[in-house]
């Protein structure tokens, strides 16, 4: 009985997190389109154009590791469902097609266009080959913020000593792919090296870190004639089977402290994110040349098969300082978590769980 209500909130807290996915699905549906002026133009616009969601994806998969800096005795554990709601700032709602260096193309108005968290009615065009070529960025989803959930499981070892395990199957929701997950962790306890935090029960601290993959592919359908060119391809390629493919690592390491007492627990950390992600065009995609004034799509373009690899580190910098507070409610075996991250991405997270220390 237990399994099934668990497996049913995996579902839906992924369906959750899927309908914002399909919102974003048809925009980046769109991203066929930069693929038009070149492999390296598409690589400079799909790393400003996508970079928001990969930051806000790294923020939602450092969230929700604690919500104590207390360890469990050997063998005691808890399992946690969290819901993550990591937040866009506005600065990172649009990108600026001047600041971008090397494009081949030139583009049309100011060159302000909006970032995948974005919407705008008025985009630039890229154009290319004098003109006889020439597309709108693609549209962004208007969503500043991106759900993700998370499940993990709290497993108390010797030395005051958590592991903590995260894991979700890959699992489809509906036009978007399949998603899925899994993360390891550490949690130690500092308070039993501390003479003067071993004579105050109410207070604990302890050192975490933790490590996060996660994996999403939709597919993709983009020919020819979305570009006004002409397919002279033979069978040997085939645009069917186009897919993209967003995989992300993420890391955090965090002091932790708590006050603990009955039926309430008050805990904040400081630390650091980190990580980094890829996202890659799998397939055959139709990057034409030019033919006296007319667009053709051949066999030789030795670019069309998997032609996007683009990779990112999360971040300005490598390491992203986080700081955050929360409150846990405990009833008997049951407990509820509320708390916030403030960090460049800011994340907002709800939780439910069971216990037994």
């Amino acid at each position: 009985m237990k399994t099934g209500i668990l497996k049913v909130a995996v579902v839906a807290i992924f369906l959750l997190f899927g309908s914002a996915a399909e919102k974003s699905s048809a925009q980046l549906s769109d991203m066929g389109l930069i693929l038009a002026g070149g492999i390296s133009d598409a690589e400079k616009i799909g790393a400003a154009y996508f970079s928001p969601y990969t930051e806000a994806f790294g923020a939602n998969l450092n969230a929700g590791w604690y919500n104590t800096a207390n360890t469990h005795r050997l063998l005691g554990f808890d399992l946690t469902f969290s819901l993550n709601l990591a937040v866009v700032p506005g600065n990172a709602k649009t990108f600026d097609l001047n600041e971008i260096e090397g494009l081949t193309g030139s583009f049309t108005g100011n060159g302000i266009a909006p970032t995948i968290a974005n919407r705008m009615d008025n985009r630039p065009e890229m154009q290319y080959f004098e003109n006889t070529l020439s597309y709108e960025l693609p549209n962004g989803t208007g969503l500043g913020y991106i759900p993700a959930p998370t499940l993990h499981l709290g497993v108390g070892l010797p030395k005051d000593t958590d592991l903590i395990i995260r894991y979700v199957p890959d699992i489809k929701v509906g036009r978007s792919g399949n998603m899925g997950l899994w993360g390891i962790g550490i949690k130690h306890s500092l308070k039993q090296w501390i003479p003067v935090l071993r004579r105050m029960p109410v207070l604990n601290l302890s050192l975490m870190g933790g490590y996060t993959s996660f994996t999403n592919s939709a597919g993709m359908s983009f020919v020819p004639s979305d570009i006004g060119a002409d397919d002279n391809t033979t069978a040997a390629v085939s645009f069917d089977g186009q897919k993209l493919e967003f995989g992300m690592n993420s890391y955090t390491a965090n002091l932790i402290v708590s006050a603990d007492i009955p039926f309430i627990t008050f805990y904040g950390g400081a630390g650091f994110n980190s990580g980094s992600s890829t996202l890659k065009m799998l397939g055959y995609y139709p990057i034409p040349e030019l033919d006296g004034s007319d667009l053709v799509v051949n066999d030789n373009s030795v670019q069309q098969k998997d032609p996007l690899n683009i990779k990112m580190n999360n971040g300005d910098s490598k390491l992203q300082p986080r700081f955050n507070a929360g409150l846990k409610f405990k009833l008997a075996v049951i407990h509820i978590h509320f708390d916030y991250i403030y960090s460049d991405y800011s994340v907002g997270s709800v939780g439910l769980g069971i216990n037994f220390r």
